[in-house]
């Protein structure tokens, strides 16, 4: 039960947002935008009175028609947004998410790949904690339905002008930062972690390669892109210094869940492609979509410099 007073900021917050988006939809904005999470009118989370600042956040592009793009892109500089970035493929979308940190990700539900932007858009928000915001040419229900399952903050269907897009992000964007306190500096942390420190790996829940950074390639020997959805075990081979088994090619995907459920580190041993063989420190995580559902594993190798390998 609110208190009085915060009972009544409550309406008014309740009674200014229902005005914003009423605004919006006699504009005809609200119509290039769907809703696949819960609107949250209280400006109040975890005893803070703050609003959520008034900012815009950088933005990356995954769209594969370069025209499209290109267009997108001059639509959100003239309403003041900075792109970090424009990309065709989820592999490059990955890295740059990684690399530049965007707060926002604008992406092609058809990117014409087996892997599409509803994968990588799954894969970015709940391992990668970053929003995606769908663009598409139709609003199909059930493509619709299976995009809803990535949790974008909204989408959006062509053709649109750089108006209808402006509001929809801004509103849009606000209404994630309301429904997810703290999100931003979660996410600045975890991929600053990814992209300077430690060698970090990806996994699908399949045990497919989603991503992995430099230092992880270093380790293992791959490229990313030649890695990408490549089994697990092709590529990372290792085994427990204390166990000939544990680690090993037949067992790893069983015990990389194992030691995500133990949440317990390991000093294992990686032979990469050209044989050489490294000693580093291993922990996973499990991670989970909303709902809880086991969304893959994120498997991270600090290299341990010294020790003899055995």
């Amino acid at each position: 039960m609110l208190e009085p007073k915060v009972h009544a900021e409550f309406n008014k917050a309740r009674i200014a947002t229902k005005s914003i988006l009423s605004f919006f939809t006699r504009q005809k904005y609200a119509r290039h935008i769907y809703y696949l999470t819960n609107m949250v009118a209280c400006p109040f989370h975890g005893g803070s009175c703050d609003m959520v600042p008034d900012k815009k956040p950088d933005v990356l592009i995954v769209e594969d028609d370069a025209e499209l793009a290109e267009r997108t892109g001059e639509m959100l500089v003239s309403l003041g947004y900075r792109v970090t970035g424009i990309v065709a493929t989820p592999v490059k979308a990955f890295k740059q998410v990684v690399e530049r940190a965007p707060g926002l990700v604008l992406m092609n539900i058809d990117l014409r790949t087996t892997f599409d932007g509803i994968d990588a858009a799954a894969y970015i928000f709940h391992c990668l904690n970053t929003p995606v915001a769908f663009l598409t040419a139709h609003a199909d229900p059930d493509i619709l339905g299976r995009a809803r399952k990535a949790e974008p903050i909204g989408y959006l269907t062509r053709p649109f002008t750089a108006e209808s897009l402006g509001a929809a992000l801004e509103v849009a964007y606000r209404t994630f930062l309301l429904n997810n306190p703290g999100v931003e500096e979660r996410r600045t942390a975890l991929l600053s972690m990814m992209a300077h420190d430690d060698a970090y790996l990806l996994a699908g829940k399949d045990g497919g390669i989603i991503f992995m950074n430099w230092f992880a390639c270093r380790l293992t020997g791959w490229g990313y892109e030649e890695a990408f959805l490549r089994p697990l075990p092709a590529v990372l081979v290792m085994k427990e210094r204390s166990s000939p088994v544990r680690f090993g090619r037949m067992t790893l995907l069983n015990d990389i869940h194992t030691a995500a459920l133990l949440d317990q580190p390991y000093v294992v041993q990686i032979t990469a492609r050209d044989g050489r063989t490294r000693t580093a420190r291993l922990r996973v995580d499990v991670i989970a979509a909303r709902e809880g559902t086991e969304v893959g594993h994120m498997v991270r190798l600090k290299e341990i410099l010294g020790m003899a390998v055995g």
